[in-house]
């Protein structure tokens, strides 16, 4: 008689398909956390990037502290758009691949 644990299991052998079908079509897997691992990192760069210009506005113009604070809230703003257009597509995408 043969050895039945030579063989693969039906259903790893579907899932393994599945997965080289996906990549592909250039399908990215479900990463979990790590897609949304460097949204606050983007976030505070966002900030520091806007606080800085408006610190530099601040010392060519004479207008301290309009332009940093203009430039913090302007970081802050744009940093949580940012976030949530992300957030938006991820929840898009987790969607579309529930349906499915």
């Amino acid at each position: 008689m043969a050895d039945d644990s030579s063989k693969p299991d039906p259903a790893e052998v579907e899932r393994r398909k599945e997965e080289l079908l996906a990549e592909a079509r250039g399908e990215r897997k479900d990463e979990g956390g790590s897609a949304m691992a460097g949204l606050g990192v983007q976030f505070v760069v966002t900030i520091l990037i806007f606080l800085f210009i408006g610190q530099w506005l601040d010392r060519k113009l004479g207008t301290t502290p309009w332009m940093l604070l203009t430039g913090v809230l302007l970081g802050a703003a744009l940093g949580f758009w940012m976030m949530l257009r992300v957030a938006k597509e991820a929840e898009k995408k987790d969607s579309k691949r529930n349906r499915k």
